[in-house]
């Protein structure tokens, strides 16, 4: 991603307005299809929360290994929810809950590889990311996940190397 990218910050912020709206999304009358959508859709956003994360490290490989495993388990979790809550097959319910605990394990593996790296920063938005996913329905974790990725937005514009300690 070029240094003056405009990508960066506007997916840090559409990954935390996607989990604030999961914690919020209940005190409205909307339809269930519209929140089996919407969680589905902040799933897949780990992906590229990973991803940014590793570009944000400067790409050390383990730190890209631990990435992989948090974009394949958002995806796979975002496709298992909306199978099994979209479109109503059950038994989906096994791909949704080993999507989101790969996605869940890989972000707190992130964490780790980030410290060893002496990202801390960066491990600290991986970890809050994770407790914010645990939490995102009944505790607000979602907001949590709004602040932290506002920050990394903000962090854009102050330059990458805000992130390097």
């Amino acid at each position: 991603m070029k240094a003056n990218s405009p990508v960066g910050p506007i997916l840090a912020l559409a990954i935390g307005l996607a989990w604030a709206f999961i914690s919020v999304h209940r005190f409205f009358d909307l339809p269930d299809l519209v929140g089996v959508v919407a969680f589905s859709t902040a799933l897949a956003l780990l992906a590229p929360a990973a991803w940014l994360i590793v570009e944000l490290a400067d790409r050390p490989r383990w730190v890209m290994a631990a990435a992989a495993v948090v974009s394949v388990g958002g995806l796979v979790a975002a496709i298992g929810n909306f199978i099994e809550d979209g479109v109503g097959i059950k038994s989906f319910y096994l791909m949704y809950s080993l999507g989101i605990f790969g996605g869940l394990a890989g972000l707190v593996g992130l964490a780790v590889t980030l410290a060893i790296e002496r990202r801390f920063r960066l491990g600290v938005v991986s970890l809050a990311t994770a407790a914010g996913v645990l939490g995102s329905e009944e505790a607000g974790g979602g907001l949590l996940v709004l602040a932290i990725w506002l920050v990394v937005a903000a962090g854009f514009g102050a330059g990458r190397t805000s992130f390097r300690s």
